[in-house]
């Protein structure tokens, strides 16, 4: 043998042998790689769901290759140092290994599951499955013994995973929602014949259908030049409707996930907010592309924040910068409702430029930030706070560039969308109404803590979300209309809606249709892609 072979096996680096400096390096790498690398990202997306990763336009067969290539390889490698060790190699060498490998995987606490694990867990049960099989040995046991003890710890490792995989959704769940305090504003009455400024009433309910039991969750619409509907669906795709009466339709684009808010820039691009996906675009020959997914992580946040998890709404201003909403950093999408029980301020207001590709946040730590706009003098932006019941200003020019603040803070109703009005003014879609019982169990933390810990979900206290309405206000926060639906046959959530040539297109994440509503006295010429980007 070679002097670097015996080297390899026998001599010491600061103490430790060649072998254990091997193993740290390679471990470093490789823990880096799989939290800090796209590849690494992928790698875990591909093991937690081949289909969902293929779906967010992740190379599944690549990332699968280039897996077993690594294993291959420090499968590898670990043969020749335990050779070096052994100064030799036979048929036999390393026999069994593998089941001291896979022990230690799992009782380090990787899921065989898939999409879980750490380089970190592996060392830890490593370490743990070292010190028990040398320890058998200093006891006196043989080999058989020590076979056996490890394959109870597998066997029981392996139980504790799966029953775990079974039931960790119900345990995150109830261990996960860590409710705060929030007093909230008091509000005026919504209620019909109460006579304030946020009486609703059954207007909507005069609105025509388009698409009924054809579309299910259109949380935002938006029509084209051509006087085209767009809507996303829960099924992954924006479906168009053709004017002029929107009875023929089709699946423009299957995006996957859940396309939430939408906007045309200046080339018709169609740009969609995607639930757990990111950002994207659709050209008009349909080619879909994502832009971003994530923002740079907070300088003090111990989770890493920077993955988007729950985009919900944008819009573009006429640099081309988009600006777009990201509700909540603890839950996914399809869990936005158990931000409303915990209601921690981690929404964010985010920006992402196209000519460089980088994502900003501009604002954080507000209650599930929601609809956007740019504003008619394209000075600053609207967005909404939904939880709070507040809609914001946020300065995009003058001396307040870069500051925020309230526009209105006393709505009744939890403010969703927010899109322009042909008259200078703005619509804003209420997704649910405020509730007594609500509000006062915002003020009891340690209620709601315990509501999740000891009931089952379909009991605990949400926020309404089952009757809500359209509102019209102006610049300075005034109240101008109420749009309602009180007997919620038709509309009894809405979540978006868009004026064009005269009429009031309304769109709701738990409906099955989206409406049209005549509005009397509107401009019959107004479209927003003209208002936008002008005439082509």
């Amino acid at each position: 043998y070679s002097d670097l072979w015996d080297f390899i096996g026998d001599d010491t680096i600061f103490g430790a042998s060649v072998p254990v400096w091997s193993a740290l390096i390679i471990a470093i790498i490789a823990h880096i790689a799989l939290t800090r690398s796209r590849i690494g990202w992928h790698i875990l997306a591909v093991g937690g769901s081949r289909r969902s990763a293929h779906n967010a336009g992740i190379q599944v067969r690549k990332m699968v290759f280039l897996t077993y290539v690594f294993s291959g390889f420090t499968a590898g490698l670990a043969g020749f140092l335990f050779a070096t060790r052994l100064s030799g190699a036979g048929i036999g060498t390393g026999h069994g290994l593998e089941i001291l490998a896979l022990t230690a995987a799992v009782v380090g606490g990787n899921s065989l599951g898939g999409g879980r694990g750490s380089i970190v867990k592996g060392l830890m049960g490593a370490i743990i499955v070292l010190v028990m099989t040398n320890g058998l040995i200093r006891l006196g046991y043989g080999t058989g013994t020590n076979q056996m003890v490890l394959g109870i710890l597998l066997a029981v490792a392996v139980t504790i995973d799966i029953r775990w995989l079974k039931n960790r959704h119900k345990v995150l769940n109830e261990m996960y929602v860590a409710p705060v305090y929030l007093n909230m504003v008091d509000a005026p009455s919504a209620e019909a014949g109460s006579g304030t400024k946020y009486e609703l009433n059954s207007k909507l309910s005069q609105a025509r259908s388009i698409g009924l039991g054809e579309v299910e969750g259109p949380e935002d619409v938006i029509l084209d030049r051509n006087d085209n509907l767009y809507c996303g669906t829960r099924h992954g795709e924006v479906v168009r409707f053709f004017a002029p009466d929107y009875t023929e339709w089709e699946v423009f684009a299957h995006v996957g996930g859940f396309p939430l808010g939408l906007a045309f820039d200046k080339d018709d691009n169609l740009i969609s907010c995607v639930g757990a996906m990111g950002l994207y675009s659709i050209t008009p020959d349909r080619k879909v592309t994502r832009l971003t997914a994530e923002t740079r992580r907070s300088l003090t946040s111990i989770v890493d924040d920077a993955v988007l998890r729950d985009p919900n709404d944008l819009d573009i201003a006429p640099d081309g910068k988009i600006y777009f909403t990201d509700s909540t950093k603890r839950y996914d999408a399809h869990d936005w409702t158990l931000d409303s029980i915990e209601n921690r301020g981690t929404g964010r207001l985010l920006v992402y430029n196209p000519e460089d590709g980088s994502t900003k946040t501009l604002l954080d730590g507000y209650h599930y930030t929601n609809g956007v706009t740019i504003a008619h003098d394209k000075k600053s932006l609207l967005f909404c706070e939904t939880w709070t019941c507040r809609i914001h200003r946020y300065w995009l020019e003058g001396p307040k560039k870069g500051k925020a603040e309230i526009l209105i803070d006393d709505l009744p109703g939890y403010p969703d969308n927010i899109n322009r009005a042909s008259d200078g003014t703005y619509w804003m879609a209420w997704l649910g109404m405020r509730t007594p019982s609500f509000d006062l169990s915002l003020r009891h933390p340690d209620f709601r803590k315990r509501m999740t810990r000891r009931l089952p979900q379909d009991e605990w206290l949400f926020a309404n979300v089952n009757n809500g309405g359209v509102v019209k206000f102006d610049d300075s926060g005034n109240i101008l209309m109420t749009l309602g639906d009180l007997e919620g046959k038709s509309h009894p959530s809405v979540t978006s809606m868009r004026e064009h040539k005269g009429q009031l297109f309304i769109g709701g994440i738990l409906n099955n249709r989206i409406g049209v509503f005549d509005i009397e006295g509107a401009d019959k010429t107004w479209t927003a892609p003209v208002d936008y980007w002008g005439e082509k």
